[in-house]
């Protein structure tokens, strides 16, 4: 599939654009943290993907617990960061897994360490679509969107879908042509 975009710092001219050619299967990435509102998120992508013949990369930051701890705290409870990137590969990959409908391979997830904010974003400069999952819309909330939905969505570098739970339509089916333009199926009149 070609896609085409705009590169918009030309240095041709101040009004001219250029378009490059994208030759590679178009990108959604998925913030995925195994929430409710990332669950649906994946599963709103998966559908998506398929409509797009597009690729699905969920994402998952991640930051070392022992970053955070106080410097006197017991020892004991600590697991080495290897152990816990390990645990939380096999945790992430697993959810994955059993949430790909079949007979759909399931998308490898990317596990990147860092604040989630920086992790999306860099990740988002690459893709043709960050899908975001986000609590219910409440007015009335002191910060109705969380922090990392609000943090991307002004500053991704491409599009971004917010999908919340319970709120998700039943995915999408391609449709012969002749049936999208006419509502009937190829021949009936």
């Amino acid at each position: 599939m070609v896609s085409r975009r705009f590169d918009h710092s030309s240095p041709a001219s101040a009004n001219a654009r250029t378009v490059s050619q994208k030759t590679s299967q178009p990108r959604i990435v998925v913030g995925f943290s195994r929430s409710s509102a990332s669950i649906a998120a994946l599963l709103w992508a998966l559908g998506e993907a398929a409509l797009r013949e597009a690729v699905v990369s969920p994402v998952h930051a991640w930051q070392w617990s022992g970053e955070s701890r106080a410097s006197y705290a017991p020892m004991g409870t600590w697991r080495c960061r290897d152990d816990e990137l390990a645990a939380v590969r096999r945790e992430i990959v697993r959810a994955v897994a059993e949430l790909t409908p079949r007979p759909l391979l399931p998308p490898a997830p990317v596990i990147d360490q860092g604040p989630a904010v920086q992790v999306l974003l860099r990740h988002a400069e690459t893709a043709d679509l960050l899908v975001l999952g986000s609590r219910p819309y409440d007015p009335d909330s002191p910060a109705p969107m969380g922090a990392v939905l609000a943090a991307c969505v002004p500053r991704s570098a491409c599009p971004v879908v917010v999908v919340t739970p319970g709120r998700v339509a039943p995915p999408r089916q391609a449709r012969p042509a002749a049936l999208a333009l006419s509502g009937r199926p190829p021949g009936v009149t």
